[in-house]
């Protein structure tokens, strides 16, 4: 078992830069569940004009969540230092990711770009809700990144509020 626990760790070391560690939370809060669930009927489908920031704001809209209708989606929090929710949302600014994922190399440039954290893995990953991307444009689509390959830029983490 111990062997196996070593594996594992030097296999997430290896494929994805500086394994970074992240703190999930014990529990979901209320205004992020409603969120996701309003999110869900439109998996592969093209919310508003297919822009990133439409997916906040119908969320946002539609659970009634405060917010200035532009750029702040909430309370900011610092990802290193508190726990990471399913729900949250976070701001990319000039970022650019690379790293090793499923034996490929892999480089990611966002210049400006918003999405939902669907899910939080203790190997550092977030599985992401966004749309207008290059992998599924216009349409609402699941991805993944990993912390640890952030090269540049700055991720700025929102929890919504009411």
């Amino acid at each position: 078992m111990k062997y196996l626990s070593i594996l594992a760790f030097a296999l997430v070391f290896s494929f994805h830069g500086k394994a970074q560690k992240i703190q999930g939370c014990d529990s979901v809060p209320t205004l992020n569940s409603e969120i996701l669930k309003i999110l869900k009927p439109y998996m592969g489908q093209k919310i508003l004009r297919g822009e990133c920031w439409d997916v906040l704001s119908i969320a946002l809209n539609e659970t009634h969540a405060v917010w200035n209708g532009y750029d702040v989606f909430g309370k900011t929090y610092d990802y290193k230092k508190e726990c990471i929710a399913p729900g949250d949302i976070i701001a990319f600014k000039g970022v650019k990711f690379g790293g090793i994922q499923n034996g490929q190399k892999y480089f990611e440039e966002m210049e400006k770009h918003f999405a939902v954290v669907k899910e939080v893995r203790a190997n550092g990953e977030l599985v992401l809700l966004h749309q207008n991307t290059g992998r599924f444009g216009r349409k609402l689509g699941e991805s993944s990144i990993f912390l640890g390959d952030l090269k540049k830029g700055k991720l700025e983490f929102f929890r919504p509020q009411r």
